[in-house]
């Protein structure tokens, strides 16, 4: 797979010499020639690098670097100054700002491409590293962990632009059961497929998660109640519908669920995973294989 490259430049002759030099190189490159245009397109793409001049039309280059580094998203992507600039001072301004690197534009071109393989290469370890960190090792989706911190952004999203969001648990019933009976090497073979068809059966800007055991998290952003309601059902109606197994040993399962929405729990993720795990409780004491919902006492308006 190619990184994809950002290249800020707003100089033709400077930007077609860098291109030359790079064509060769397994990079998708994506062209901004000012610091609005390059925040576009940071948005949009999954960008691997940026490759920054200085001067600029609408923003300088340390002002651009300045807002890649403020953003978490961009936190890890490598900023490589490219540029005429050969002061001391204004190299430690570029630095102070977060720049990985600085390199005039007169260097030798197989310095350019070593030095750019090399943050590159940076990349994709700590991107490796950041993987593990936020992802469940058995069913290489989110965890816990990450969930939790992606709930308490969406919380303040919500309190900011006043939009309800929603929480579900997916709960695979009587998988303990399912573990004496097959042996655990079969349920985490079943987990593991449950979470991709999870994963495959929800919305892009959905996040899923591995709550615990054999409990899954879904956070459903700008979603009322109802919503999500239908949303939770039509995946459980899904579910019910697929085999799980291995071979030709395929046994049916059923889920239990509970949603809640920040609408009722807006003193934060405790009393939000509290209320979704009320309404799992009444699923399951009800007889499993049903979604229940959550609504309390309306506190405050979203």
């Amino acid at each position: 797979m190619k990184s994809k490259v950002l290249v800020v430049e707003d100089d033709r002759n400077d930007l077609e010499l860098l291109t030359q030099k790079l064509k060769n190189e397994p990079y998708e490159l994506f062209i901004a020639e000012t610091g609005k245009k390059a925040f576009n397109i940071l948005e949009e793409q999954e960008i691997d690098m940026v490759i920054l001049d200085v001067l600029l039309p609408d923003m300088d280059g340390f002002e651009i670097c300045r807002r890649i580094r403020k953003h978490e998203k961009y936190a890890y992507v490598p900023v490589l100054f490219h540029t005429t600039v050969r002061t001391t001072d204004e190299k430690l301004i570029g630095l102070e700002m977060g720049a990985s690197d600085f390199l005039n534009k007169t260097a030798d071109e197989r310095e350019l491409l070593l030095r750019i393989r090399n943050l590159l290469h940076a990349k994709k370890a700590i991107d490796l590293l950041v993987k593990c960190s936020v992802k469940d090792a058995l069913t290489n989706i989110y965890n816990k962990m990450y969930f939790q911190h992606r709930i308490e952004d969406e919380i303040h999203r919500s309190i900011r632009y006043k939009r309800e969001f929603c929480c579900a648990i997916v709960d695979i019933d009587h998988f303990r059961q399912i573990n004496d009976r097959m042996g655990y090497a079969s349920g985490d073979r079943i987990l593991k497929k449950m979470a991709q068809m999870l994963e495959g059966n929800i919305r892009g800007a959905d996040i899923l998660c591995r709550y615990s055991g054999d409990k899954f998290g879904w956070l459903l952003p700008e979603t009322d109640i109802d919503d999500s309601y239908l949303a939770v059902e039509r995946l459980r109606n899904f579910i019910i519908t697929s085999k799980f197994g291995s071979n030709d040993e395929g046994i049916s399962l059923t889920v239990s669920c509970g949603v809640s929405s920040f609408l009722y729990a807006q003193s934060g993720v405790k009393e939000l995973f509290y209320q979704a795990g009320v309404a799992l409780k009444k699923a399951k004491s009800e007889g499993r294989n049903q979604t229940r919902v959550y609504k309390g006492e309306k506190k405050l308006e979203v």
